[in-house]
Order: C-alpha cells, then sequence, then structure tokens
C-alpha cells in the first residue's frame, strides 16, 4: 500500500494541493474581479478565489495519471477501488477545510468549497475520456460562466454555478450533483486493474 501511496503522489502531490489551495483561498478571499460580459446583458462579479478552486481538480488528475497499469495489473488488492476511496476523499477534504475557514473568514470561503466539489466532479468525470487533458474541463466551465454575464446585476444563470453567492442552495445541489455524478463517471469508466 505504500508504493501505491507514493506511486499517487499522496504524500507530496496533494498535500501540496492542498497547502496552495489554503493559501491561495485564504490570500485572496473578499477579492473580486469583473471580466467583460460577451453574450449576457450584465457582467459578473468573480471571486478571485475561484481560480484557486481548480487547483485540487487538477492534482487529482495529476495524481491518476501516475498510473502504472502493467504493475497494477499485478496487484493482489484492487488499485482501482482504492483510487476511487483516495480522490473522493481528497476533494471531500479540500472542501470542508475551506468550509471550516470560513468560520474564520468570509463567505467567499464557502464559495471556494463548493466550486471544488463542481471543479473536481467535472475533472473526474472527464479523466476516463480525456486523459491528461480532463482539467481543462472545469477550467472551460469556469471561463465560459465569467464571460456569459448574468441575466441581470448580480444575478448569473442558474446553470452557472460558480458565480453564485454562498448562500444560493440550488449551486451548492447542483456542485453537490456534479461531484457526485463525477464520481460515478469515473468508477463506470476508469479503467480496471484487477484482471
Amino acid at each position: 500500500m505504500t508504493w501505491w501511496l507514493r506511486q499517487r503522489g499522496a504524500f507530496g502531490l496533494l498535500p501540496g494541493a492542498l497547502l496552495a489551495f489554503v493559501v491561495g483561498i485564504g490570500s485572496t478571499s473578499g477579492v473580486s474581479v469583473v471580466f467583460p460580459s460577451f453574450l449576457g446583458n450584465f457582467a459578473m462579479m468573480t471571486e478571485l478565489s475561484t481560480f484557486v478552486a481548480v487547483i485540487p481538480g487538477i492534482a487529482l488528475i495529476a495524481c491518476l495519471e501516475r498510473r502504472m497499469p502493467p504493475v497494477e495489473r499485478s496487484a493482489v488488492r484492487r488499485v482501482d477501488a482504492r483510487d476511487i476511496v483516495l480522490v473522493s476523499g481528497f476533494a471531500l477534504l479540500v472542501s470542508v477545510v475551506a468550509a471550516g475557514m470560513s468560520f474564520v473568514g468570509s463567505d467567499a470561503l464557502l464559495v471556494a468549497a463548493r466550486n471544488n466539489l463542481l471543479f473536481c466532479g467535472l475533472a473526474l468525470a472527464a479523466w476516463p475520456l480525456l486523459g491528461h487533458r480532463a482539467p481543462l474541463v472545469p477550467v472551460f466551465w469556469l471561463i465560459q460562466s465569467m464571460f456569459l454575464g448574468g441575466r441581470s446585476r448580480d444575478d448569473p444563470y442558474p446553470w452557472v454555478i460558480v458565480t453564485e453567492a454562498a448562500d444560493v442552495t440550488h449551486a451548492a445541489v447542483g456542485a453537490l450533483a456534479v461531484f457526485l455524478a463525477g464520481i460515478l463517471v469515473f468508477i463506470c469508466l476508469a479503467p480496471r486493474t484487477d484482471r
């Protein structure tokens, strides 16, 4: 088990990504930027910490890309099941840490926790199909959500999720649903190593 954790980067890559996430959202929470709207009527205010919320999803894909299929196929235990536990546990840990930081910080930290689940779900769902290019899906979602604008001032389109405020229920439910769907796609389509 130690070789698997070392190979996946559980001792270096994932703690480094967690540290970068915590430092990033801690230093950018409460800072908002406005990007021009190309298709919508109104430009949307976007928390700068939203960009930092992409880091854990990128780290998860980097972790999964460190697989060694020939070696893992000869393993006695199911390595793919351990991968599922590792990536879902790390994504949830990052969101719990961000939500815990919101008690001493701003609501932007809750937004970062919610967006982390959304971005990790998108990356995990895309990984079986796109491989190392899977982090482009959450990055694309982030970019289009900012540049499509909103229905009115401070009212983004409901499906955007990323630029919604921390207390919007449908955004939290949507992010959780995307995360669970990403885990389900990952379970169903990820390459098996127990053959």
